[in-house]
């Protein structure tokens, strides 16, 4: 049996008034001290300069490799967006979603593999975007944009493990911290900004605030702080994409020859060449607010003793219209005569002028497309900290806390309106921009509602939720002047669980309707304005037919209509992880050279419990696994301003979510042996052994100059489809699985153990990563007055691997800084290689092709600020100066399969601090 939250929250009180018994009896017996001189070091820095200097220190004295980013002043983060923010760490990139950082990469490595703790406990929040975008996310992977950035005032990047940090990363542990009131000085510090945003796509105004209220009381052993951010914003999204390429297509003719029997040169030409699949334009306009807030209390009920509660809620909401004109060559062929085409030595076709007649399903493949999704995360969590000392040499703390994140979609839907009559003189043209082709559709009159017909319906609502409940215990014990003894145990449990159900069809099949539905205008908008700064070529069309969507889907009583449950997405898993560790930390000279470090062991335990439906009947498996995990961490100091930092580890990462669930299907009458096709809750995780060696020189103060070397020896990284003969018994699925009258169920109920071949994910080979990363960081303090204000931040990242995809083989980031009295001033860049997100396919008709990537982008951001006294300042800031496109291709050819941009960002805003 599981313990519940209940029983969790039980075991911490009790040990947290054991920590509090014991404070308090040795209160009575010691004097009341003066414990200001125990007050923390405080985390406020103001302007950027500072914040780097901050940042520069928490790296410089880390026993490993730690990279971080600390907010500028009072709830005020140096970028609107955390995976922004955190692009400027070395060796990590991001992945966008409308325009925004969604998920981070680090070192080659993706979300799954990256852990992230919010206030030092796990959490995992997670939302959705356009399907180009990556979906729904039902992975380990952290969505950063779910939070505003102004909650937090530092990210800190854990490139290398020790012992004492929890298991579960090959690539990072990231962590986020919220402000606490013992961070700032006593008394009432408060802090509020305003922000009104343009963006010259959308030509919209969008409000951006935040505040942060503060109170600790003189004798530092009581504190309060309350932080709210809130977002209102709307993007917008234009451009081409065609989904996919295809080849083998068969047209129905080809310049008047019927594609039919022994093909003619023509049809033969189109056959084997690669078409787009859905050629679009399309606009996408998402309207989000964030919400969120934070809450902090802290305690010292001695000078020994510190107490803290911490709070944060996260709401995000957003409504995203997707509206596309389109053409179906997808599986529309057989209806598409052609009467003229070109294909490139590649064997691309670039250009093709064509009518589209009727095709299967009595539709035509001239389509306008209106998606509407409502979405809304909402993530909550609460941690408690109690931290003692029991004496001058043992200190012990504990951690207790729960997360939830609960990601809903109650509408994704969409109307599709039809051409009425067949096309004639459909054109498609590459050749004047492969990424913003020409496009006319012909005798289609795209502006007339009464040219289309309203013929089918879709809506997918779905969601996914993840918890989190961690207690963790730690002591320390300074053991002499070199040594620090550290050890601790932990428990925690993750359920994450996702559902997705489906109502989806043809009009002419609904009660009441005999057959599709003329578009009239009381269904139908004109959607106008398309393709501002896109260079689109002459001709094309820039208004087109959409639905008015709520007057479309409340004429046919779309969602009267009762979703059924789609059983391949949804499942469940149950992960519970024990874990315990044993460290030492070292302080100590090899001669006269400074020398540091740790060295430890941990030791976890994983069950699993994971479920799925099984043709039909939901199933459960479980399984458990252990791992020993050894780190090592050195820091030498050969001078003064020059270190050595070198680290070695075991480290893991837990199975894909999606690929766990024994869900699938199963013939049980065909056999022996029967054929089984489903997940796999038996595999492994992905262990690896990570090597770690930096070269860092401070040359002068707040200056920088590193090389970082690093190399990841990855077991069993690889998952691969395969197919495997054993016996019934061996799949671990109940008897009650099977229909009863099935032969495989008399079989195994009559004692017997049939053989069945197995189609699952598998543990495959074996996988290396490496890389260098460069840093170079320095204010220009020797340059004359006024230019000594001027200062540069730099970083390179280079990644090879021969298995391993998802990664950037080159990224930089650059930030040319200005600070001088009253006015700051910066300019950063950001650039990512492009990267291929799926493999060539590895045989058939189409091997060594079909690979799908993200081209290479640059995203240039501009910020200033000037304080006209010490309490009020103004900022005006400039993102995405250059317009960068999202640019996803396919094949080796780099054929576009995405091509949208969402235009520039211009904000101005004022802060209050007091």
């Amino acid at each position: 049996m599981y313990p519940n939250r209940k029983t969790i929250a039980l075991a911490g009180c009790s040990i947290a008034a054991f920590f509090m018994a014991g404070a308090l009896a040795q209160a009575q017996e010691e004097s009341q001290a003066d414990d200001t001189e125990r007050r923390l070091e405080g985390v406020v820095v103001s302007g950027f300069k500072d914040s780097l200097a901050k940042a520069l220190d928490e790296k410089r004295n880390a026993t490993g490799v730690v990279d971080a980013i600390v907010a500028e002043d009072i709830a005020d983060f140096p970028d609107l967006n955390l995976a922004e923010s955190l692009q400027r760490i070395p060796g990590v990139s991001i992945d966008r979603a409308a325009g925004e950082g969604r998920q981070i990469t680090v070192r080659g490595l993706g979300g799954d593999f990256t852990r992230v703790r919010i206030n030092g406990m796990e959490a995992l929040a997670t939302t959705g975007g356009s399907d180009a975008s990556g979906g729904t996310n039902r992975g380990r992977g952290f969505d950063f944009n779910t939070f505003a950035s102004e909650l937090f005032n530092e990210l800190v990047v854990r490139k290398t493990q020790s012992a004492s940090v929890e298991e579960g990363s090959l690539g990072a542990n990231v962590e986020l911290k919220t402000a606490q009131p013992f961070d700032f000085d006593q008394g009432l510090t408060a802090s509020m900004s305003l922000q009104a945003s343009y963006n010259d796509l959308a030509e919209e105004t969008s409000p951006r605030m935040a505040g942060l209220m503060s109170y600790t009381n003189d004798a530092d052993t009581f504190g309060a702080l309350v932080s709210v951010a809130y977002s209102d914003r709307l993007i917008r999204e234009e451009g081409f994409s065609t989904v996919r390429f295809d080849d083998a297509a068969t047209f129905r003719s080809v310049e008047g020859t019927p594609c039919t029997g022994t093909l003619s040169a023509g049809c033969q030409d189109l056959k084997d060449a690669y078409y787009a699949r859905i050629p679009r334009y399309g606009r996408l306009e998402n309207d989000q607010q964030r919400l969120g807030l934070t809450g902090s209390v802290q305690f010292r009920p001695t000078p020994d003793t510190e107490v803290s509660i911490d709070g944060l809620y996260s709401k995000f909401e957003s409504t995203r219209n997707e509206e596309f004109l389109e053409v179906f060559f997808r599986s529309n062929t057989s209806g598409i005569d052609v009467t003229d085409y070109t294909i490139n030595p590649q064997g691309v076709l670039t250009s093709i002028v064509a009518n589209l007649d009727f095709a299967g399903g009595g539709l035509v493949p001239a389509r306008s497309e209106h998606r509407v999704d409502e979405i809304a995360t909402e993530f909550t969590q609460l941690t408690g900290t109690i931290e003692h000392d029991f004496s001058d040499d043992l200190r012990g703390s504990l951690l207790v806390g729960m997360s939830e994140s609960e990601f809903d979609v109650p509408m994704q839907a969409t109307i599709f309106f039809d051409a009425a009559n067949p096309v004639t003189g459909y054109a498609l043209d590459f050749t004047q921009g492969a990424e913003t082709p020409f496009i006319d559709f012909g005798s289609l009159d795209v502006t007339d509602p009464g040219a289309f017909l309203f013929t089918q319906y879709r809506n997918r609502p779905q969601g996914v939720n993840n918890t989190y409940e961690t207690i963790q215990g730690d002591l320390e014990y300074d053991l002499n002047n070199t040594f620090t003894l550290l050890g601790g145990v932990s428990y925690k449990k993750f359920e994450f669980d996702t559902f997705e159900s489906r109502a989806e069809g043809n009009v002419a099949d609904l009660p009441g309707f005999s057959g599709p539905i003329v578009v009239t205008d009381a269904i139908a908008n004109l959607l106008t304005g398309f393709g501002q700064g896109l260079d689109l070529p002459g001709g094309t069309d820039t208004s087109w037919v959409s639905a008015d969507f709520d007057a479309a889907a409340d004429f046919i009583n779309l969602f009267g209509i009762v979703p059924l449950q789609r059983e391949q997405d949804t499942r469940g898993v149950v992960e519970e992880d024990t874990g315990a560790y044993l460290q030492a930390n070292f302080d100590t000279y090899w001669g006269d050279m400074p020398v540091r470090g740790d060295l430890g062991v941990r030791y976890v335990e994983t069950k699993t419990a994971s479920t799925g439906f099984l043709s039909g009947s939901e199933i459960t498996i479980d399984r458990k696994y252990d791992d020993w995990l050894p780190a090592l961490n050195v820091v030498v100091e050969p001078t003064d301003s020059f270190l050595v930092r070198g680290g070695v580890a075991k480290v893991m990462a837990r199975p894909s979510l999606g690929n766990l669930t024994p869900g699938g299907s199963i013939d049980t009458f065909n056999g022996p042996p029967f054929s089984l096709n489903q997940g796999n809750p038996a595999l492994d995780p992905y262990r690896a052994t990570n090597y770690d060696l930096s070269f860092e020189w401070y040359f002068q103060d707040e200056a920088l100059l590193a090389l970082g070397l690093f190399y990841k020896d990855i077991d069993s990284f690889f998952t691969r489809s395969d197919t495997v003969e054993t016996t019934f018994s061996q799949t671990g699925i109940p008897l009650s699985a099977l229909s009863p009258t099935s032969p495989l169920a008399i079989a195994v109920s009559a004692g017997m153990d049939p053989a069945v071949e197995v189609s699952q994910v598998l543990n495959g080979d074996s996988a290396s990563l490496q890389g260098v990363e460069f840093v170079y960081q320095q204010p220009f303090t020797f340059l004359p007055a006024p230019f000594d204000g001027f200062g540069f931040v730099g970083n390179y990242t280079y990644v090879d691997s021969d298995e391993v995809i998802g990664f950037s083989p080159h990224a930089f980031n650059t930030t040319l800084y200005y600070e001088n009295g009253p006015f700051e001033a910066r300019l950063t860049g950001a650039y990512r290689d492009a990267y291929q997100t799926q493999r060539p396919v590895a045989s058939g008709r189409s091997e060594g092709r079909e690979e799908q990537g993200v081209a290479s982008t640059f995203n240039l951001d501009m910020s200033t600020s000037y304080e006209i006294n010490e309490h009020f300042d103004v900022t005006f800031e400039a993102l995405n100066l250059t317009d960068e496109y999202e640019h996803q291709t396919f094949d080796k050819l780099e054929l576009p399969t995405l091509y949208h941009h969402t235009g520039r960002v211009f904000t101005v805003g004022a802060r209050y601090t007091f």
